[in-house]
């Protein structure tokens, strides 16, 4: 028994629709331009703390074992650093809508229209989680505000962790939003071509 790869360009069904336009004329309006920007401070948001945390790890080693010496901050600053990482990542990810997609509706329906509409709809159950999600975590970061809590070690205000859940559910709420109006524009494109 072989299995066979298809790549995603020769993906039975319509295209999938990016939630930032291809195109050359539509990125040059001020929204998308600053949309851009905002996609680089992510992206080099994510480099950073992603660097930051690997040599945090490797200093914890020299420190421990080189000078039997152990930071006991690392405890706090890695999963500070990681859930900064992950969450910033997690935000990059849907703006490119590169999450794992089974493309199994294309195989089952032929309906170019079906298609689009099962896809919205489920863009539209993600934008749902995610502000339900992110409801909690804003909730939690303002109990933690409202005790002016602090980590043990470093004594930093524990909002700095609790953020990066809020600004990465926001954020991912936000590319969703777009995703959504991309999704119903293509079909309604779709639906006036046919």
């Amino acid at each position: 028994m072989s299995i066979e790869y298809t790549h995603p360009d020769e993906m039975v069904g319509p295209a999938y629709v990016k939630a930032v336009p291809g195109d050359a004329k539509a990125r040059q309006s001020l929204f998308y331009r600053l949309e851009a920007r905002l996609a680089q401070v992510i992206a080099v948001a994510m480099v950073l703390s992603t660097i930051a945390l690997g040599l945090l790890m490797a200093a914890q080693v020299v420190m421990r074992y080189g000078l039997e010496s152990p930071f006991l901050g690392i405890e706090e600053l890695a999963p500070m650093l990681a859930l900064w990482a992950y969450f910033l990542g997690m935000i990059y990810a849907t703006r490119d809508q590169d999450h794992i997609s089974g493309g199994i509706i294309a195989l089952i329906f032929k309906n170019r229209t079906l298609i689009q509409a099962i896809r919205l709809a489920g863009s539209c159950a993600c934008l749902l989680a995610v502000c339900v999600f992110g409801y909690f975590a804003l909730k939690f970061a303002q109990f933690n505000l409202d005790l002016h809590r602090k980590s043990i070690y470093m004594r930093w205000p524990k909002y700095l962790w609790d953020f990066s859940m809020v600004t990465g559910f926001a954020l991912m709420a936000f590319y969703y939003c777009l995703q959504i109006i991309a999704e119903v524009r293509d079909l309604k494109n779709g639906s006036d071509s046919s």
